[in-house]
């Protein structure tokens, strides 16, 4: 006979769950589920492995051949029995207390003070915001949508490829980016002054983004952003027609996750809670302190504590395979794929694609993966790897046997008050440059010969470093060069001042924009002329500095001589 319906209506009734609740927790529907218990169809070991877990029951016993079942003490958490004797001895310490009050005032009042201080101290600094580190984690430098692909350089400057139709690859500026997370049509940035940014977001939700402060760790979905600051408290803009910003009731969160509609929060003890709608959203509860998540239509993808993967599909899809590796670090997930990076730089992949699988297994030193539906992307901190669908040019597939192209030499650049100019010298058989300089995402150009390229300079900071960067693209035999690299600090040009006067600037005039410049009025020299002044204004007929152009240091140091017309009539 087999016993294992009737245990399982057994336990089901005794926790008081409906078979609806359960159908969600083994991510089936309500009717299989249904059909577990009437015996018409078998429960898998898997499924039987997260109900043992939930009823708080050995696997082994759920399986043996008896109709006998541990059924767990619900009652022990809320018990409301009371140590007698403990209260009983709890009453004798007052007594004590207040003989050693009565016979001590003095010093029993300092001991209250000094535990009054300590209690209100206590209270301070648990209302206190916590202190935040932010953590550069490789694996929070990648992040890519259906379209675009976004990665953090060596350099914390942010760089993408791929469609930018909604501008998500454009104006994105970051000084310290620590983690990149790509949405439908935007993209957002941490900074490591937890601070947030976005590119291509909806304009109201990108103005609640600039408020955010002290936040920790980000995620987006497919239409929505979330972020927790330091003191645990959870933000989250964009569409909630899906739930998935149902969140302001979460404490205590010390990392958020994102599937494409819902989100998943970890607080401090490493409980799960989650809002939204998913694939596997029912099996978190059986979870605690995991490490990332993948999703996508069909996939939940879960990095365990222990490093391995758990996955969760819409369909009897199976990733058998996926579920075997060991000391993964990262996770990535397509609608028919799972991929899992280990400590080692390597990328392993489970898809029904021989060819993928080879070509995946030829990278090597990756330190960040992730994927969308149909392509699956590897960072190795300089170069993008993809493999599957490139339709947006999110990646550029390179051939072994292709030859390198030399860098780029003689690279020169100068600045003025508009521009950072960039000149070079080229390479032989290359097809185009590139020449790009990291003041945000999209601020760069191709060249298809040798020429002259000029950058703006109104979004750069003075005294900051920047980096121009130099590629040398091959086609046919040839593959893309290494980049050259150019740091430099961008220093301010001085002001440059023209003069020209001959009795077309009034005396005052000039002194005037001398005094605005600067100019110390003892390094000036005048001298009246014999020529009488017109309407009785006094004008400069003539200086030192007619038709000359100056810079403001060499102004503020040098003598100035000038000349004037004199008031009265000529005898």
């Amino acid at each position: 006979m087999n016993y294992l319906p009737n245990k399982l209506v057994k336990l089901r009734k005794h926790y008081n769950y409906s078979q609806s609740y359960l159908a969600e927790v083994l991510d089936v529907d309500t009717l299989e589920y249904m059909n577990y218990e009437n015996g018409s169809k078998m429960i898998s070991y898997a499924q039987m492995k997260k109900l043992a877990s939930l009823y708080h029951v050995d696997l082994l016993e759920i399986f043996s051949n008896s109709d006998d079942v541990t059924l767990y003490d619900i009652s022990k958490a809320n018990t409301d029995e009371i140590n007698i004797d403990y209260f009983t001895a709890k009453k004798g310490l007052f007594g004590k207390i207040r003989d050693f009050y009565l016979a001590n005032k003095i010093t029993s009042t300092i001991i209250c003070l000094l535990l009054i201080t300590i209690g209100v101290l206590t209270v301070i600094l648990k209302n206190t915001a916590r202190p935040y580190t932010l953590v550069r984690d490789n694996i929070n430098r990648l992040s890519v949508s259906e379209t675009t692909v976004i990665y953090i350089d060596d350099y914390s400057g942010v760089n993408g490829s791929g469609s930018n139709t909604n501008g998500e690859l454009s104006n994105l500026i970051s000084s310290g980016a620590i983690k990149v997370c790509e949405g439908e049509g935007f993209s957002i940035i941490l900074d490591e002054n937890g601070t947030v940014s976005s590119a291509g977001l909806i304009s109201k939700y990108a103005r609640e983004l600039e408020e955010w402060r002290n936040i920790v760790d980000i995620a987006a979905g497919r239409a929505h952003v979330l972020g927790v600051d330091s003191n645990g408290r959870v933000h989250c803009v964009g569409d909630e027609s899906t739930g998935a910003c149902d969140v302001n009731d979460a404490k205590n969160i010390s990392k958020v996750f994102a599937t494409i509609n819902g989100s998943i929060l970890l607080d401090e003890t490493g409980a799960i809670t989650y809002s939204g709608t998913f694939i596997g959203s029912g099996s978190l509860r059986s979870y605690h302190d995991i490490k990332d998540v993948a999703s996508s239509e069909n996939i939940l993808a879960i990095l365990t504590k222990d490093s391995t993967i758990d996955v969760y599909t819409k369909n009897s899809a199976n990733y058998l395979l996926a579920e075997s590796w060991s000391d993964i670090v990262d996770v990535a997930c397509g609608d028919s794929y799972v991929a899992g990076l280990d400590s080692f730089g390597k990328v392993h992949i489970e898809i029904d694609n021989d060819e993928i699988t080879r070509e995946v297994e030829m990278w090597s030193n990756i330190i960040a993966i992730d994927g969308a539906s149909d392509y699956l992307i590897g960072f190795d901190g300089k170069n993008i790897y993809g493999v599957g669908n490139n339709r947006y040019g999110q990646f550029v597939k390179e051939e072994l046997v292709k030859q390198k192209l030399e860098m780029v030499s003689d690279v020169e650049y100068s600045i003025d008050e508009k521009y950072v100019t960039v000149q070079f010298n080229g390479v032989s058989n290359a097809s185009a440059y590139v020449v790009a300089i990291d003041v945000g995402i999209g601020i760069s150009r191709r060249l298809e010969d040798v020429e002259v390229v000029r950058f703006g300079t109104e979004n750069m900071t003075e005294g900051k470093n920047y980096t121009i960067s130099i590629t040398s693209v091959g086609e046919g035999d040839y593959m893309d060069s290494d980049v050259y690299k150019l740091n430099f600090t961008y220093t301010k040009p001085e002001e440059k001042y023209s003069f020209f006067t001959g009795g077309s600037m009034s005396e005052q005039e000039f002194l005037d924009t001398l005094g605005s410049i600067g100019v110390d009025s003892g390094r000036i020299h005048a001298s009246e002329a014999e020529d009488l002044c017109a309407d009785q204004t006094v004008k400069v007929l003539s200086s030192s500095l007619d038709g000359k152009t100056y810079g403001r240091t060499e102004l503020l140091n040098m003598d100035i001589e000038y000349t004037y017309c004199r008031i009265g009539k000529d005898d």
